[in-house]
């Protein structure tokens, strides 16, 4: 069964074209929604068009070959994981990521292991850590392998706090360690909360705004591209 979102496919189109007038701020919090959320369903409807913005109600179904594909065709990409996805069908980028740690763990065919892939093993970590990694992850564009390469932790690890911490709604305290002696709940002041989801939300604002500049750059290029060919051919004829 597929997930049943609380907004129908009107009211999603209300929050868009309200979002156009106004800050995206003011609109998620007159409809008690995330503002990364209306963003997200700006850019579905920008790539995928009223079809994309409908609640799915049962799993769709992807061949090898089509995973396999779309990991590739990432990977020469110069998109961001989810601005891919939701360009190429998908309904989100945590779909392609889990395909990519499928492919990189040999769980897809035709597996050809890549000097980049990385196989660092797991290490213990304090919550502070986790905060950082996760911290500097977003500002880097979700690049799973950089933050390994960065901070010495597994794959697996990142991946899994970054996943843990996106499904508690961006809950800095989801990137607490469980077992054993963790730090007293009662601890985690409101002060150290705001401080957490503070730094994130920031980490967050600073890779909207590159890229939108990345984008900005890309359109300007492409433009620049265009008038050129079309001075080329005015010039020949």
């Amino acid at each position: 069964m597929g997930r049943r979102s609380k907004f129908s496919l009107q009211q999603k189109l209300i929050i868009i074209n309200e979002a156009k007038t106004t800050s995206t701020r003011k609109v998620a919090k007159k409809f008690s929604v995330d503002a990364h959320t209306i963003r997200r369903w700006q850019r579905i409807f920008q790539y995928q068009g009223i079809d994309g913005l409908k609640s799915v109600h049962h799993n769709r179904k992807y061949s090898i070959e089509f995973k396999r594909q779309m990991v590739v065709e990432f990977e020469r990409s110069m998109n961001s994981l989810e601005d891919f996805a939701l360009k190429h069908g998908l309904n989100s980028g945590w779909q392609l990521s889990k395909w990519i740690i499928q492919y990189n763990e040999s769980k897809l065919k035709a597996y050809t292991p890549r000097k980049r892939d990385s196989i660092m093993p797991g290490r213990k970590t304090t919550f502070e850590e986790r905060l950082s990694i996760i911290e500097e992850l977003i500002k880097h564009d979700i690049n799973y392998n950089w933050a390994v390469d960065k901070y010495h932790v597994s794959y697996q690890q990142v991946y899994g706090w970054y996943q843990k911490y996106c499904k508690s709604g961006n809950d800095p305290q989801s990137l607490r360690d469980r077992r054993g002696k963790a730090k007293p709940k009662e601890a985690w002041t409101e002060v150290d909360r705001l401080k957490a989801e503070n730094r994130l939300l920031k980490a967050q604002l600073l890779r909207k705004e590159m890229e939108d500049a990345y984008s900005k750059k890309v359109m300007e290029i492409r433009n620049r591209e265009t008038n050129d060919s079309s001075n080329n051919k005015l010039s020949k004829n």
